[in-house]
Parts: C-alpha cells; sequence; structure tokens
C-alpha cells in the first residue's frame, strides 16, 4: 500500500521521524482506501526536558487508524526511544465526536475564523479517572472524607491553535472531523 503523496509530505514537514511513522502507517493501513487524515505534530515541556509526539489520524473506508509517536528518555536501564503506538478502530465503534471551537473576540464582535479548536473522539476504549479528596462544608472539621471523582470516556483529544499551528492546521482539523463525522453516521 503508498500512502498519498500529499500525506508522505506532512510527515516529513513534521520532521518527527518520518519513516517510522510511515511505517506504522503502512502497516496499520494495508491496503485500504485512505479518505482523509490529520497529521498533528506537538511539542510539550516536561520540566528541563522537550519532548516531541506526531499524532497520525487517518479515515479508511472501514476503520479510524491512530498512530501516535512519542519521545521516551534514558534511563539507567534503557537508552533514548521513539515509542510508536498504533490503534485500529472500526467506524461503528465510533461513539461520540466533540468538537469546541474558540474564537477571538474584542466584546463587540466575533473573529469570522477559529482562533483553535479541540477535537473529542470516543470509541470506548480508555476513561480518564479524576479523584479528589472530599470535603465538607465545616471550615473547623478535620476529619478524612475519603474520596470523590469521575469517570468520563476520554480515548482521544486534539488541540489545534491558529496561534501556535497555523490557519491551515485548524482547517485541516475541521476537514479531518467532517469527513469523520460524515463517515460514522
Amino acid at each position: 500500500m503508498s500512502l498519498p503523496p500529499t500525506l508522505l509530505t506532512e510527515l516529513e514537514l513534521a520532521g518527527y521521524f518520518p519513516d517510522t511513522a510511515r511505517a506504522a502507517l503502512e502497516r496499520a493501513v494495508r491496503e485500504s482506501r485512505i479518505r482523509s487524515y490529520l497529521v498533528r505534530p506537538e511539542t510539550t515541556f516536561d520540566g528541563p526536558e522537550v519532548r516531541r509526539h506526531l499524532t497520525i489520524l487517518v479515515l479508511t473506508d472501514e476503520h479510524l487508524v491512530i498512530v501516535h509517536l512519542d519521545d521516551e528518555s534514558a534511563d539507567a536501564l534503557n537508552p533514548t526511544q521513539v515509542i510508536v503506538s498504533t490503534e485500529r478502530v472500526k467506524l461503528a465503534r465510533v461513539g461520540n465526536l466533540a468538537l469546541a471551537q474558540a474564537y477571538d473576540a474584542d466584546g463587540a464582535a466575533i473573529a469570522p475564523r477559529e482562533a483553535e479548536v479541540t477535537l473529542g473522539l470516543n470509541w470506548g476504549a480508555t476513561r480518564r479517572l479524576d479523584v479528589q479528596p472530599a470535603w465538607c462544608d465545616d471550615p473547623q472539621c478535620s476529619a478524612d472524607h475519603g474520596y470523590t471523582g469521575e469517570s468520563r470516556e476520554a480515548d482521544l483529544v486534539l488541540r489545534v491553535s491558529a496561534i501556535a499551528d497555523g490557519e491551515q492546521a485548524i482547517a485541516d482539523a475541521l476537514a479531518f472531523f467532517d469527513s469523520l463525522y460524515d463517515a460514522t453516521q
């Protein structure tokens, strides 16, 4: 299976082990026709360390393919590594799609284009558990009230910012969201 030239170009432009990303995509997509894709490079800071990530979403006729590449720092037992995870989800399992759009505003008018978008995709594979200490309204109380929390489905959330990523990245994210939305109706 050869990947579309535009996808290969985006992998090269992302600059984060494009050959490794290509090989993972080819293994996951196999002979399936690619309908749409989104390539999202991201840099994060973990204390003094800079970490790079690359997330690639590919929509085929029957699947949503997710490939993610991460830096893993060296430790006493292991050298620095790049970790690649791949998931192939049947479109029928994609249950929830969410889109949050943020627009800049000056109080009287709203900008015509999004300043950022956040895509949320859920297929029931992962749950996020937020736990915090429980408390009561008595300011004098020193009792242990246990913990409280909530459990939410949270398979994939991607944020794209026009300032950080450019307006084309916003347009690409919205186009992918629309393609996935149409495919899961």
